[in-house]
């Protein structure tokens, strides 16, 4: 009896256990293939549209792995469809057709993104410059048990294009590019013929690469494209997803002043923390503040610039947490800024200078929680080795407090925190919908959103059911022992 009632468990577990039976492939995946088989992967390539000034044509190649049993796209708005390839019409959505894993769209849509502080991108007779968001679909699908498909996106430019495609931002155009290699990584500035830019192609890259060499958190990527934006369009910068490794600057930005944007955005490219609503101003506020420090301690600007933009009056009584009531955009930058240098001075006091704000956002970007006020002050606390939840709860919420400005006055400041390096957390802001509006943000200054894909909860249940017949063969085994 035992004998059959061990080989009938052993039938069981096989069974049960096996990769049918979870909905899951058999055997390693073949060499070079992993991240083919963990993704669904979308290249969007860019064609101009001579006779149709301000939109581009995109050819989208969608190529889905084996485990996702569903896939189903929506197009930007104003988009034309022009062709189908491998997928049907329902409604406002395309779906992959039967068991088609490779499928391919071709459609026309128009270019020019403006946010809060005006136009980003275009398309004009001569040139195009474009974010990724304006031509990307968004997607919804379904998978078995198995890795969890991520959303991988792409930017090319079809045959004959002369320009630049980086991951989330492209040029087409006459242009010129400068390179420069910081630390083994590239930084690569793409120069439009159509833009005029004031400042010295040199000085843009040695206050990058000053940046570069001085931030500790965040990713630090091996190339990073700096997207000059011709002088008519919006001043400042943009970056199309923060955490990624494009930004577009204005060609009219200069390089030595307090709030050096082409330092601003290249902080953008490092931040892949998420933030609920209430502390979205942290991903402004610190990128300004580290701008102000980084140009000082690389002789930009003089400490009486530095002192009072870190302690500017602007915005000073907004609650950061509530930008419902904010008087403007500015708060999050001014009075953002005002607030991180406070909390970064009271630091370094803290802690006799080996622990700066670089350390939090290590923290918090390792963390790979969404960023709570609670979250932010405990983080402080715990790097500040001192309980500073009541004083960065004030600081955000109340009037902005004082900053202890000669704490930050050494120009020594190139090494901006000590921070664990290793195994960092890369973030990847899925292109997907978990509802029918879309998950893909066209935030102002580059705020991605991340969203959950629609689930099929077969699999768990798969997962579940197997665990529960498991258990319930073990517990008459052991009842039928005792009988014994």
């Amino acid at each position: 009896m035992r004998t059959q009632m061990s080989a009938g468990l052993v039938c069981l577990l096989l069974v049960c256990t096996s990769p049918v039976a979870l909905g899951v492939e058999s055997g390693p995946p073949a060499q070079g293939s992993v991240d083919h088989d963990r993704s669904i992967a979308v290249q969007y390539t860019i064609d101009r549209e001579p006779n149709q000034t301000g939109h581009v044509r995109v050819t989208a190649t969608i190529e889905r792995p084996r485990h996702v049993t569903g896939l189903s796209v929506r197009t930007p708005a104003g988009t034309t469809v022009l062709r189908a390839d491998g997928l049907q019409s329902d409604g406002d959505r395309w779906r992959l057709s039967g068991d088609a894993r490779t499928a391919q769209l071709t459609y026309t849509v128009p270019v020019g993104l403006s946010t809060t502080f005006g136009q980003r991108t275009a398309d004009t007779h001569n040139w195009t410059l474009l974010a990724r968001q304006e031509v990307s679909l968004r997607a919804r699908w379904r998978w078995h048990v198995g890795p969890r498909p991520t959303w991988n996106e792409s930017l090319a430019l079809a045959p004959g294009q002369s320009g630049v495609a980086g991951r989330t931002a492209a040029y087409i155009g006459p242009h010129e590019t400068e390179p420069r290699t910081v630390d083994g990584d590239r930084i690569t500035l793409i120069v439009p013929a159509a833009s005029d830019l004031r400042p010295n192609r040199t000085a843009v890259l040695d206050s990058i690469s000053h940046a570069k060499r001085a931030s500790t958190a965040g990713t630090e990527h091996d190339h990073i494209r700096v997207f000059v934006a011709p002088n008519e369009l919006a001043p400042g910068g943009y970056t199309p997803s923060n955490g990624a490794s494009d930004v577009i600057v204005n060609a009219g930005e200069p390089v030595q002043s307090p709030v050096n944007v082409w330092v601003h955005e290249y902080r953008h490219t490092r931040q892949t923390f998420e933030t609920t609503p209430a502390m979205d101003w942290l991903s402004e506020g610190s990128a300004d503040y580290h701008t102000a420090a980084l140009t000082y301690s690389a002789g930009g600007i003089d400490e009486d610039q530095f002192h009072e933009r870190i302690t500017t009056e602007r915005h000073e009584s907004a609650d950061l947490t509530q930008p419902d009531t904010w008087q403007g955009p500015g708060a999050q930058y001014h009075k953002g800024t005002r607030v991180v240098a406070a909390i970064d001075a009271r630091v370094r006091q803290a802690t006799d200078g080996n622990q700066t704000f670089e350390a939090i956002l290590d923290r918090l970007t390792r963390r790979g929680e969404r960023v709570t006020l609670r979250l932010f002050a405990e983080t402080v606390s715990a790097v500040a080795g001192d309980d500073l939840d009541a004083f960065v709860r004030q600081a955000v919420t109340g009037t902005a407090p004082s900053v202890q400005t000669d704490t930050l006055s050494d120009r020594n400041l190139r090494r901006s925190g000590t921070a664990d390096t290793t195994d960092r957390r890369a973030n990847a802001a899925l292109s997907v919908d978990s509802s029918p509006a879309t998950a893909t943000s066209t935030d102002d200054e580059g705020k991605h959103g991340t969203a959950r894909s629609v689930t099929d909860r077969h699999g768990e249940w798969t997962v579940l059911g197997t665990l529960g017949i498991l258990s319930v063969v073990l517990v008459d085994r052991q009842r039928r022992r005792k009988r014994l």
